[in-house]
């Protein structure tokens, strides 16, 4: 296994400075949830095959294959995405597993890529001269970037000479003066801000990057919270039409105020945070804006599949802003536990095991079949692939602890045991060894749904006590041995659905516990979602089944109360009817 480095210092070249890093190494996942979402993705990535991956690249060089290749938007129209996308999910997952057939994919999917290579530097699998066409400008680019990023990271550092040769010729490309006004071309915002953000990124590739996509119409939208600018584009043109995807602009926008100071970046950031909060949310964290309705209004939170919604892209997207602001702003709890809920409701509950990925993940009728190589099974293997590096942030002296699954981190000559298993346990554990006493701050999260007070204990003395949706910091001089214990318990809590799908003059209400969604299941999903339930005494309702955080509803012998992310194949819903 590589020696890679747990931070890179890119700080130095920011006018705004990350308070903590976001770790590349040094995170291992013991059992449980996250391991077993981990695991699975590995073994989804060995399904796919290397010689169907390279098609298009052997058919760009003349090379003999007798390989089918893989079929879809994103292969037949945007080819070479299958590689890209193993890439993104393998490359990554070597950052913190050895993997030795994993390893060996990469390595020859990274060859294949130098040798179709272009003299002048382009990677993709097509004539150049069609590069500002559909996508490949942005998404398409996007995906190789991240590809190669993480490969050089993991498996084999020349791949950041590519990627920098890569980004040397988009810096030149003849294309820039229209690439803005091509197909969902607001997602280029953040393909040369990850470059830059590497080893080998230069300022050139923030100023290019400004050049070719910077809208100040829109960000002064979204800096003005105006209600409507999320599911409006007034850009002249058909494209790019308004789509949740625009998340993604928004990281590459953050990462532009952290490299240039300009307040206006953050301003749009934070308005479109807003906006999305306030109008475009499901319980659970689901994106609702998506691409091709025509009808979306705010606050329109469709429930129906015929109405697509809660899109695995669009939460990625949204998840990875999030841990950029976490970053910023480490004491703003909220930000995390948006990753959280992102996580548990909606990219763990999009994995069916290691057969595929869901690319919606509707909340009622039945969950969708999942698929093999499409743009979110892209950001799902991406994303589970990644999954050590959002427990935890670090800088030289302190540790943030975020999400809390069974895990060990080393850091600095310190090891941390972390048992804690949310939602499985309330009760947590941090154990510390160390060869030396050392001086750090231990940030731990308390989060928004804890109920009460958490009284913290350093060796079994309480020491300090964390108010929910807020981070305890407890600097001091620790030692080996040291644990420190704690509680965050979890209680039911209900939401009034508002939207296109209201019941009136019934209302429906989402049942959460901690930070995951839940569903009724039942023979049908029309009789799951009559509940009858009051919510003053609901609870009283609901007996434990022996599986765990499955419930029974004594009115209803037939009907089941199951986490989000474990429905398989049963009908459901996740908004009953309740007799307020």
């Amino acid at each position: 296994m590589r020696d890679i480095p747990q931070i890179y210092a890119y700080n130095e070249k920011c006018a705004v400075k990350d308070v903590l890093y976001t770790p590349q190494s040094g995170v291992e996942l013991r059992d449980g949830l996250f391991k077993t979402v981990f695991d699975n993705n590995r073994r989804f990535l060995h399904r796919l095959d290397l010689d169907r991956m390279t098609y298009w690249f052997d058919i760009k060089t003349g090379t003999p294959t007798s390989a089918e290749p893989y079929r879809g938007h994103f292969e037949d129209n945007l080819k070479g995405q299958t590689l890209s996308m193993f890439l993104m999910g393998a490359a990554n997952a070597l950052r913190w597993v050895d993997d030795d057939s994993l390893r060996v994919k990469c390595e020859k999917l990274l060859e294949r890529v130098r040798t179709a290579a272009d003299p002048d530097g382009f990677l993709m699998p097509v004539d150049s001269r069609n590069f500002a066409y559909r996508e490949y400008p942005h998404y398409v680019r996007i995906w190789l970037n991240y590809a190669l990023e993480a490969t050089a990271l993991s498996v084999d550092p020349s791949a950041y000479d590519l990627l920098r040769r890569w980004q040397d010729w988009f810096n030149r490309c003849p294309d820039l003066p229209i690439i803005k006004y091509t197909e969902l071309a607001f997602q280029g915002v953040v393909a040369s801000t990850s470059v830059y953000f590497t080893p080998v990124g230069r300022k050139e590739d923030i100023d290019v990057n400004i050049e070719a996509y910077e809208e100040p119409w829109r960000l002064a939208q979204f800096q003005r919270r105006e209600r409507d600018c999320v599911h409006i584009r007034r850009q002249p043109g058909v494209e790019p039409h308004a789509h949740g995807t625009e998340t993604e602009a928004m990281e590459g926008y953050l990462d532009l105020y952290r490299a240039t100071g300009r307040n206006y970046y953050l301003a749009a950031v934070l308005g479109m945070w807003d906006l999305y909060r306030a109008d475009w949310q499901h319980a659970g964290g689901g994106i609702v804006m998506c691409e091709g309705m025509e009808k979306n209004y705010p606050g329109c939170r469709w429930l129906d599949p015929v109405d697509h919604y809660n899109e695995l892209c669009c939460t990625s997207f949204w998840m990875y802003l999030n841990l950029r602001l976490h970053r910023l702003f480490p004491d703003d709890e909220r930000y995390t536990a948006e990753v959280e809920k992102s996580l548990y409701n909606i990219a763990f509950a999009n994995q069916e095991g290691d057969e595929g990925i869901r690319y919606f993940g509707f909340l009622e009728q039945k969950k969708q079949a999942p698929g093999l190589n499409h743009c979110c099974c892209g950001v799902g293997t991406r994303i589970y692939g990644s999954l050590p590096e959002y427990l935890y942030l670090v800088s030289g002296d302190a540790v943030s602890v975020d999400l809390y699954t069974p895990s060990v981190l080393h850091w600095n000559d310190v090891t941390i045991e972390n048992t804690g298993n949310i939602p499985y346990s309330d009760q947590v554990s941090l154990r510390l060894s160390m060869q030396e006493e050392r001086e750090f701050a231990l940030r731990l999260r308390i989060p928004g749904w804890t109920v009460g007070e958490a009284a913290v204990y350093v060796n079994g003395e309480k020491t300090a006590s964390g108010r929910p949706g807020s981070y305890l910091v407890l600097r001091r001089l620790w030692k080996d041995g040291d644990c420190v214990t704690y509680r965050l318990p979890m209680d039911f809590r209900l939401t009034k659905y508002e939207g296109a799908a209201e019941l009136k003059p019934f209302n429906r209400y989402a049942i959460e516990y901690g930070p995951i969604l839940y569903a009724v299941c039942a023979s049908t999903w029309q009789r799951a979602r009559l509940i009858g339930w009051s919510t003053e005494d609901f609870r009283d309702w609901l007996f434990p089944t022996g599986e765990p955080l499955v419930f029974g509803i004594r009115q209803h012998p037939d009907y089941r109360l199951i986490p989000y992310m474990d429905v398989a194949d049963q009908e459901f819903t996740c908004y009953p009817v309740f007799n307020d």
